[in-house]
């Protein structure tokens, strides 16, 4: 056994050691877990044709210490493809997209806006952007070993052309739905429901079917369980409706 020990390198030996000390220590005291609540008011920000080009999102601290708030924009490139890229924004002016501010302090159960301005009309095409919201830790108010657990938040931000234009293709082969976006500007498909026969729409037996959002060029199709009539509720910008598909 010892001598089995001893072929073991020097590193490996210091990192058995330094684990086993690190979880004694760690059952030995108390560990005080605390984490950085955050609420935003907002998931999705909408821009359209005769609305304000800004728009404010409220980040909400519940928690019982000051919150601290990173907020990066980013440009989203060739969004819902293979070829999606983020482009993190240095220069609004280009981007067309201004978010201020970018650093913020919430303190314990308090609010603070941060505004989202378009620099640009609305133009021709679509642009997409993502804003990310993510806590940064402060001073660790306690005697005990502390663990913060982090959790930050995406916003998407949604500029629609000034004249938009959908224009949804759907084709159905079998139980295969297919949808094309032809158009101009994203449309969101949600709540997809395929009933079997003798069952009502409201029916536990529907089948639920996956939804996604098509941006200008994407294509997605869905398998159907059913050769039946499928339902789907459509999001163009804030406008939304339901869609039979037979």
């Amino acid at each position: 056994m010892l001598i089995h020990l001893q072929k073991l390198t020097s590193q490996k030996m210091i990192s058995h050691l330094l684990l086993s000390v690190l979880l004694c220590f760690l059952f030995v005291l108390p560990v005080s877990f605390v984490s950085a609540n955050m609420v935003l008011s907002e998931a999705i920000i909408h821009f359209e044709p005769g609305k304000p080009l800004r728009k404010d999102i409220e980040v909400e601290n519940p928690s019982s210490e000051n919150l601290y708030v990173e907020i990066t924009p980013a440009v989203v490139s060739e969004p819902g493809t293979k070829s999606e890229k983020r482009i993190t924004i240095t220069d609004p002016r280009e981007s067309g997209l201004l978010v201020t501010p970018n650093k913020i302090v919430v303190p314990p159960g308090g609010r603070k806006l941060v505004r989202l301005v378009s620099l640009e009309p609305l133009g021709e095409k679509e642009r997409v952007y993502r804003v990310t919201f993510k806590p940064v830790v402060g001073d660790l108010e306690t005697e005990q070993i502390g663990i913060k657990v982090l959790i930050g938040y995406e916003v998407l931000i949604l500029m629609q052309p000034a004249a938009p234009d959908p224009n949804l293709i759907v084709n159905r082969s079998g139980k295969t739905l297919s949808f094309e976006n032809k158009g101009n500007t994203n449309i969101l498909l949600r709540e997809g429901k395929q009933c079997p026969d003798g069952v009502s729409n409201d029916s536990e037996s529907c089948e639920r079917l996956g939804g996604k959002r098509l941006y200008p060029g994407n294509s997605w199709s869905v398998d159907l369980p059913y050769n039946k009539a499928v339902d789907y509720q459509m999001s163009i910008g804030t406008k939304n409706s339901v869609k039979t598909y037979k």
